[in-house]
């Protein structure tokens, strides 16, 4: 039987439970690209991640650019994969909100043999640019039945 990607993918980030940490960051699957390498999505961070100023503490922000990257990385593979991420840089332009909901997009740049490049991006709802990363990543099989 053939792998069907879309099917997958769509099953696994819609209907699977989700790891830990992506349900802590309050995931939610708005779209996705298997064939084009993107994904976008929707957080609400828990008020467990403010810092000290009210606002998301840098780790947890990262961890949402994190998430969307990892996913355009793994979508983009031709069978169930992984794509852990090897390096990552961030820029944090404006302070991330608590309890409100923030737009991610994830999209895949390059795909090599060794390694998979991406980048990500957050937003408020109305459109503001919060934060930005790029990464290169590893492209890993998942075993799946």
């Amino acid at each position: 039987m053939a792998f069907d990607k879309r099917a997958f993918w769509e099953h696994q980030l819609r209907h699977g439970t989700p790891p830990p940490a992506t349900a802590f960051v309050g995931f939610e699957l708005i779209a996705f690209d298997e064939n084009e390498g993107w994904v976008d999505a929707a957080f609400c961070l828990p008020e467990e991640a403010t810092n000290p100023g009210g606002d998301a503490q840098g780790g947890f922000i990262t961890a949402m650019l994190d998430e969307v990257m990892s996913i355009a990385g793994s979508i983009a593979q031709d069978g169930p994969a992984m794509s852990p991420t090897l390096q990552m840089t961030v820029s944090f332009l404006r302070p991330v909100p608590i309890g409100q909901r923030i737009l991610g997009r994830g999209e895949l740049v390059r795909r090599g043999r060794s390694a998979l490049f991406t980048q990500g991006f957050l937003r408020s709802e109305d459109g503001k640019l919060l934060a930005q990363a790029t990464a290169s990543c590893i492209p890993r099989a998942m075993d799946w039945k």
